[in-house]
Parts: C-alpha cells; structure tokens; sequence
C-alpha cells in the first residue's frame, strides 16, 4: 500500500464538481464554506482559481472574508500563487460593502504582501481606492498607516498611490486622520521624483485657513511633515516657504508659519540661508504683526549664523529699524541683533528735562 500524498490527497481539479454544486447561494452555508476550505487545504495549482471564483460570487460577507483569509494562506505559500491571490482579494475589497467585511480583507492583503512583496502594489492600490469612501476615521488611520508601511517597505509604491494619498489628505476634515495621511506623504517623499507633488500638497493646507472643513491641527501636521521631509531636502522645502510667504493675502497663520520654518532651515546650510534670508527681508516691510517681524529678525540672524553676510544683514535690519519699526519690543530686538552683528545702531536722543513750572 502506498503512502503517497499523491495518491492519498486528491487533486482541486477532482474537487471541481463539488466546488460548483457548492458555490451557489442556494446551498447551505457551511456547505458552502466547508468546501472552500476543503479546496485551501488540498492545494495544488487550481486552487488559487477556484477560491477567486467562489470569492467574486460568494453572496455572504462572513464567508467573502474568510474566504479571502484563505487566499492570503494558499497565496503566501508560493510566488505562483501571491498574484493571483492579491488580485482577487483585491476585486472584491473594491466592492465590498460590509465594514468588518473591508478591514478583513484589507489585512488579508497586508499579510500578503508581508509574505510575497511583489504584491505590494496590487494592495497598496486596493486600500488608498478605499480612503476616499471610509466614512469611519479610525479607518482611514489604519489605511493611512498601512500605506505608510507599504511605502517604507516597497518605496516604489509610493509613485502609485501618491495621487489617491494626496486627494485624501486635502479632502480629510479629522485632525486624527489628517496626521496619519501626512504621515504616509512624508514616508512617500523619501522618492525624490515624488517630492515636489508631496511639498505642493502640505503646502496647500499649511496656507489654507483654518476652519471646520480644514482644521488647525491639518494645518500643523502639515507644517510637521514639511520639516521632517526638509531633513532629507531642505532646499525644496524652503524655496516652497518662500514662494508661498511672497505671495500676497496670506493669513496670519500662514505666515508666522512660512516665517518659523524658514527661520529654522536658515540654520541648515549656506544656501538655505541665501533663500531664507531674501524671502525674510522682503516680508519684513509689509509684516503687520509685531510678533512675525520678531520671528523675521530670528531667521535672519539664524542666516548669519549659516554663512549669509553680517554687513548685509546688519544694512538690512539698521533701514528696517530706521524707516519703519515702531514696536518697541522688535526695536530692541533688531538692536541687540545689531550689536551682536558689529553694525552701528541708531542713536539715541538725549532726554532733556523740561523746566518745572
């Protein structure tokens, strides 16, 4: 008697007739899913088919995504079987309609793509599809942060779901979600071809004004994904702070943060310093908030600190300070920013007392 698992284990190809008596909705229930489990375990190169089938028609959502569940065992076993898998598990997340049913299925593909990364794309496309129809948040973050892994494992990736990332983060209202998200557009900049689509995106809402359908908190995430991708290209980010402080009609917000941030990449390298410093003394004339001009006299002198010319930055603050400066605390300031620098400071008038009556 032999004790071949090819002659003891039958072939998917023999359980065809009872997979199609099976997945039908008539059919029971557990008839249903006892054969789909039957299919998994025996193996063998139809079964990856058969499952996608009874998964596309199965009418029943515990059993789509168990079913599904049983995809990612029979795909993570072998490269052959991996894209068959993700592509059906896949199609059906595109329709799926049950909540519990979706997130499922979403970690189905994860695991997937854990086992067999050549599917990471194919799941990665398939959950950034579903950010724009997660009503819950707590989904979004979870998509947010299973995209943000997909990327760092896979960069390539990054180039594909960059379009839906970026859609959902401007769209997103959840100060919650709206982390997440910038998150996974930081994780996707570390591509330098995807970069300037991801700064653009921060940008917007860092210059949009706070409100119920942009909150504050989006706009300071998106001011913290700005200086973590400025970590791996500083100059990017700051030619981007500098257009948008240029421009006019910004709101307070807006510029304190253009300002602060230049301020803070004006300390990075020489050239930092060189955009940093003109976007900073052409703001300062028209700055109408004592507290900005403050935060301006900062990067300036932050420039210096980085190589930018102490001649031409103590000129620059000594016809601020003469023309214009009236508040007295940003008069002491650029002052003291003076002396620091070695430049002459103005002269002040002697106070003499005035005859007593």
């Amino acid at each position: 008697m032999s004790n071949s698992v090819s002659e003891t284990t039958p072939s998917t190809a023999a359980l065809r007739p009872s997979f199609d008596m099976a997945a039908t909705a008539a059919q029971p229930f557990n008839l249903r899913w006892t054969a789909y489990r039957e299919i998994a375990k025996t193996g063998g190169a139809d079964a990856p088919a058969l499952l996608a089938e009874a998964l596309a028609s199965e009418k029943d959502s515990g059993i789509r995504y168990m079913t599904a569940g049983l995809l990612r065992d029979v795909g993570s076993q072998t490269p052959a079987t991996a894209t068959i898998a993700a592509q059906a598990i896949a199609g059906a997340l595109g329709s799926e309609k049950d909540a519990y049913a979706r997130r499922s299925m979403e970690l189905a593909l994860a695991e997937l793509a854990a086992a067999q990364p050549q599917t990471t794309a194919i799941a990665a496309a398939a959950i950034a599809s579903g950010l724009k129809t997660s009503a819950d948040t707590l989904t979004r973050c979870l998509q947010a942060g299973q995209l943000t892994d997909f990327c760092a494992a896979v960069p390539a990736t990054g180039a594909q779901i960059l379009p839906a990332v970026a859609a959902a983060f401007t769209a997103e209202k959840d100060k919650l979600a709206a982390h997440h998200l910038s998150r996974t557009l930081v994780t996707i900049a570390a591509d330098s071809t995807q970069r300037q689509h991801v700064i653009a995106t921060l940008m917007h809402a860092l210059t949009t004004a706070p409100s119920q359908e942009n909150p504050v908190e989006k706009t300071f995430a998106a001011a913290h994904a700005l200086h973590r991708i400025a970590e791996q290209s500083p100059q990017s980010v700051s030619f981007a702070l500098a257009f948008a402080l240029g421009k006019p009609g910004q709101g307070d917000n807006a510029r304190r943060l253009c300002i602060l941030g230049l301020g803070a990449f004006a300390q990075t390298d020489k050239d930092c310093a060189k955009i940093a410093a003109k976007a900073l003394f052409k703001a300062l004339p028209g700055e109408t908030e004592p507290l900005n001009r403050r935060h301006i006299v900062e990067g300036i002198m932050n420039a210096v600190h980085s190589g930018l010319s102490s001649q031409s930055a103590g000129s620059g603050l000594y016809a601020h300070l003469n023309a214009r400066e009236r508040d007295r605390e940003t008069r002491d300031n650029i002052t003291r920013a003076l002396r620091s620098l070695g430049h002459k400071t103005p002269a002040v008038p002697m106070s003499i007392p005035g005859p007593k009556l």
